[in-house]
């Protein structure tokens, strides 16, 4: 009976240490599962707050292969009628990051007007980003004119009414055409240098070119204070002018009112003068007509109905 007793405890207690491992068996792999499960909520939280840096940064969310924008981004249009390396640049700004075939299918839907006409040029149904914007450079790049911008650079001067920012902004875009290739530092160098010998004041040049600045901004920039100083200096000069004229206007004013007395005498005279003498003219002219034959008035001699006797005759000889 003890031996057959046994024999079941024993059993027993080897199911109960197999059912143990099994419900610990299944506890890990729960625990697993668990951890799995936390690890990927971890991650697409990460991936959450990411995008969220992301989207508040740069206004676009990156993903694999693609990117998403935000509604205000619209592709800019092109018509051929503004530059096509200035439009591209902006181009590539708004679609960095973009699937080619997403570039391709938003610039065609960007085309305008003239432009829409290069797609004829295209036997592909479907052309890539790169076959449209070759095809688009070969219509409306500036490198057949880059010999002409060149020409122009050399002879640009500052105009009369230009400011220096202006003048400033018209050589970068200027370099930037003539030289499209250009490392940025030979780019610096050649705006600084057609900046420099093209400004309306030669002193100002000297002084800049002195400098030996390696950029355009900072050449401006001292061009800037230089022609503000010198103001300056002729605000003061004229400021000196304006009260030595000041001195003299007062003692012009100080003589002016016996001048103004010894003139307004002269008129009073003159006046006086004029009058007397047009009195006189006046009496002059309506004293009446006497004949000096017969002393009788409203006729001449020469009309005189009386017969001349030897006593008028001899009065009026």
């Amino acid at each position: 009976m003890k031996t057959a007793m046994e024999e079941n405890n024993t059993k027993l207690e080897t199911k109960l240490n197999e059912f143990e491992q099994v419900v610990e068996e299944e506890i890990n792999l729960v625990n697993d599962d668990v951890k799995a499960v936390k690890e990927e909520m971890n991650k697409k939280i990460e991936d959450l707050e990411t995008k969220f840096v992301q989207l508040s940064t740069t206004g676009v969310i990156k993903t694999e292969g693609t990117v998403t924008t935000p509604s205000k981004v619209k592709v800019p249009t092109f018509d051929g009628k503004v530059s096509w390396n200035t439009y591209l640049r902006q181009f590539e700004v708004v679609v960095r990051n973009w699937r080619e075939e997403d570039k391709a299918t938003s610039l065609i839907a960007a085309l305008r007007g003239e432009a829409l006409e290069v797609l004829r040029t295209i036997s592909e149904a479907s052309p890539t980003y790169a076959t449209l914007t070759s095809a688009l450079e070969r219509r409306y790049g500036d490198a057949h004119l880059q010999h002409v911008y060149q020409a122009q650079l050399r002879s640009r001067r500052q105009r009369f009414e230009e400011t220096l920012q202006q003048y400033e902004a018209d050589i970068s875009r200027m370099v930037n055409l003539a030289y499209p290739t250009a490392p940025a530092e030979v780019i610096e160098q050649l705006s600084v240098s057609s900046f420099i010998e093209g400004l309306r004041d030669p002193e100002i040049g000297q002084l800049v070119r002195l400098a030996r600045h390696k950029t355009i901004s900072e050449a401006s920039a001292q061009a800037l204070e230089i022609e503000a100083a010198k103001q300056a200096s002729r605000g003061t000069s004229k400021i000196r002018q304006v009260k030595t004229y000041q001195y003299q206007d007062r003692e012009r004013k100080l003589q002016r009112p016996s001048k103004n007395l010894v003139d307004s005498i002269k008129d009073v005279l003159e006046k006086f003068t004029d009058g007397q003498n047009s009195e006189d003219s006046t009496t002059n002219r309506r004293r009446p007509i006497r004949c000096w034959t017969c002393g009788v008035e409203g006729h001449v001699r020469s009309r005189c109905p009386q017969p001349p006797t030897e006593q008028n005759q001899g009065n009026a000889n």
